[in-house]
């Protein structure tokens, strides 16, 4: 089994811009496309890895053009 880098919300808020933990809990975790959290011990945890891949699919430069079409963009000049 794959060791995994838990964090708690208050992480997983910093991580996203210094978002309040009750914003994360109340708004974004209900997102479909949002990582699924799970509990330990009575806390809720997510998966730091899964957070960094959220954000990064989230980014979009200013142009309006989303990462994942300039990844494909650059593969497909490489």
């Amino acid at each position: 089994m794959p060791k995994r880098n838990l964090i708690d919300l208050k992480v997983a808020a910093q991580m996203l811009g210094g978002l309040h933990p009750e914003h994360v809990r109340g708004r974004l975790m209900k997102r479909p496309d949002f990582p699924r959290p799970f509990r330990i011990s009575g806390r809720v945890m997510l998966d730091e890895e899964e957070i960094a891949e959220w954000i990064e699919m989230q980014r979009q430069p200013i142009d309006g053009r989303t990462t994942q079409k300039l990844r494909n963009d650059a593969r497909k000049l490489a």
